[in-house]
């Protein structure tokens, strides 16, 4: 009997290696090249995409040998292996010499696929067309906050593809040498700019209209395949000549190269301030984030705002009359000038703290911001999510970007904000509203056409309300203009989808995660407040909240809170509570949206 079980398991083996060697036994190579119609003259760049298969089936992990030949001579041979999918690639030069016919021999499992390619057949060679950058140029001058310089070329240089080829290998992949063949630096000390290239990675990118200003100060555009982006990791210094060097090894995917080395110069605008810079400090800052803090100013940058060491300059500028400065509006701090060594917005807020001259300032009639300086528009705009200590003369708010910086008082304005006026009103006749405290605010914001009742006539004020619904009404009693913002994963097929979007591109709403905005939850008290104060555009107050209950109010809302109390908007309940985490009627909805829209004098 065991004689007969080895017996049958010696079969079974030597028909599984038949079974494996008829699986293998016809392997197969597929490759193709770039090129103008496959077409190659001398001193050409190769890009060479294949695949190794059986019947169909990738043969991943395979030994590739390829082997190139001209005129009876070798000219590059490589060994490398097919990944996961049964794919390989690599890239070769022509010799600037080679002539006659161009032989290309892939080998996978001792199958050998070989084609043949006619050299000499003349092709245009690639041409730099211009040089382009990101800002518009002025007296022939770049602009040191210039963070791109574009390569223009007249043929495709990052995205190699060939059109005849079978459909999977028709993309060849990025030549990544091209990424290699640009290089910026100080003309007079040499000194090299860090600097990186990023390629395309699929038609559609190609394809892609880029706009950029010549040196000349004319603007033009190209398509994304023909341009090489040369992002600055430094900043560009001011009255500085600089050298773009491209090398002649630059490769088109028609497999012509640029032949020759081209360099273009440019100089950057020189610096005339209409003002003195007095110094205030200088400090270092690593990935970790930290704290500036000096005479009138902090700055607080959190970990992960930077991904490497910078320098942070804070400078006063000792006479901003120079500076614009609109006639509703007074300065009532110095100005500061924050600088950092490196390009590039922080990928989170920092916080601004400036102190103030209190004295300076009628609070009931001028709104207290902290602003920074659009130089290109010349226009103070307010920071976001700002912070008031009156009594200590203080004011924060967030930034992702150094500049200019100030507090202002702004003059508030005289006339009553009026209620937006609809398209339509419509006559309202509910049946359960009579008597209620809030029947007021119902009727007027319902006669506007910006909440509605029920079909059965009722309106049901202390009835919940969710936070997709009072999304939606802060919009319409806004008259927020509907724009793409934040889609959360429970809200794409959403009935308020857009609405919520809209408020969430406003900076009003938040989800509880980056995923989930919990559309249908009863929308809080507290949640609510943070809202109306976002909606209506409030300056965010540090006063102490007296609520019973305060310690039950979230961190992140008290502020909130106060600035809604503050400015009546909301109030708490005859027991001195404030219950932050209650459900949020109807009626107490609608009553703050109608405070906030017909602020009381």
């Amino acid at each position: 009997m065991a004689r007969k079980l080895r017996l049958a398991a010696l079969i079974s083996l030597l028909m599984v290696a038949v079974i494996a060697s008829q699986v293998l036994a016809a392997p197969s190579v597929r490759f193709t090249l770039n090129g103008a119609k496959e077409r190659f003259n001398a001193g050409a760049v190769l890009m060479l995409y294949g695949r190794a298969e059986d019947s169909g089936m990738a043969l991943p992990d395979t030994d590739i040998l390829i082997k190139v030949a001209s005129g009876g001579n070798q000219i590059y041979w490589s060994q490398t292996r097919s990944d996961y999918n049964g794919y390989f690639r690599t890239n070769f030069n022509l010799p600037a010499d080679a002539s006659g016919n161009m032989s290309v021999s892939i080998t996978a499992l001792e199958k050998t696929e070989t084609k043949s390619y006619n050299l000499g057949v003349s092709e245009s060679g690639l041409i730099f067309a211009n040089i382009g950058f990101s800002n518009s140029i002025v007296n022939q001058r770049v602009p040191i906050t210039a963070n791109e310089i574009l390569l223009v070329f007249d043929s495709n240089v990052n995205y190699f593809k060939n059109n005849s080829a079978n459909a999977d290998l028709k993309f060849l992949g990025q030549n990544e040498r091209n990424a290699d063949c640009a290089r910026i630096y100080e003309k007079e000390t040499g000194k090299r700019l860090n600097t990186s290239v990023t390629l395309v990675s699929n038609d559609s990118e190609g394809l892609q209209e880029i706009s950029f200003y010549k040196l000349d100060g004319t603007q033009d555009s190209n398509i994304r395949r023909r341009i090489i982006p040369v992002t600055l990791n430094e900043s560009l210094q001011y009255n500085t000549t600089y050298r773009v060097a491209i090398s002649a090894d630059m490769a088109a995917n028609n497999s012509g190269t640029l032949s020759q080395n081209e360099v273009v110069e440019f100089t950057t605008e020189s610096k005339s301030n209409p003002y003195t810079i007095i110094p205030v400090t200088e400090q270092s800052i690593t990935s970790n984030g930290g704290t500036i803090s000096q005479n009138s100013v902090t700055i607080v940058i959190p970990p992960n705002a930077v991904s490497s060491d910078i320098m942070v300059s804070v400078d006063k500028i000792s006479d901003p009359s120079g500076l614009p400065l609109d006639n509703l509006s007074q300065l009532l701090s110095d100005v500061f000038e924050i600088v950092k060594d490196k390009l590039g917005d922080f990928s989170k807020p920092v916080t601004l703290t400036l102190t103030f001259d209190k004295s300076k300032v009628d609070t009931d009639k001028y709104d207290i911001n902290i602003c920074y300086l659009d130089e290109k528009e010349g226009k103070w705009i307010p920071l976001e999510n700002l912070k008031l200590d009156l009594a200590n003369g203080k004011i924060s708010g967030e930034t992702r970007h150094f500049t200019k910086f100030a507090v202002m008082a702004v003059k508030k304005a005289e006339e009553e904000k009026p209620l937006p006026t609809p398209v339509e009103t419509q006559e309202v006749s509910l049946n359960d509203i009579q008597g209620h405290w809030a029947e007021e605010y119902i009727v007027e914001l319902a006669t506007s056409g910006v909440i509605g009742g029920y079909p059965d006539g009722t309106f049901k004020p202390d009835q919940g309300i969710s936070r997709a619904e009072f999304a939606t009404i802060l919009v319409k009693a806004f008259q927020l203009p509907e724009v793409d913002g934040k889609e959360f994963a429970d809200t794409s097929e959403h009935w308020a989808g857009k609405s919520i979007a809209t408020t969430a591109a406003h900076g009003i709403v938040s989800g509880y995660s980056d995923s989930k905005f919990g559309p249908d939850d009863p929308i809080t008290r507290e949640q609510m407040a943070v809202m109306i104060v976002k909606a209506a555009k409030l300056v965010e107050t540090e006063q102490e909240l007296t609520f019973a209950d305060q310690a039950e109010i979230s961190a992140w809302a008290k502020g909130f809170v106060a600035t809604a109390s503050n400015n009546e908007l909301i109030s708490g309940y005859p027991d001195n509570t404030f219950r932050p985490q209650k459900g949020a009627s109807r009626a107490e909805a609608v009553t703050v949206i109608i405070k906030a829209i017909k602020p009381a004098h």
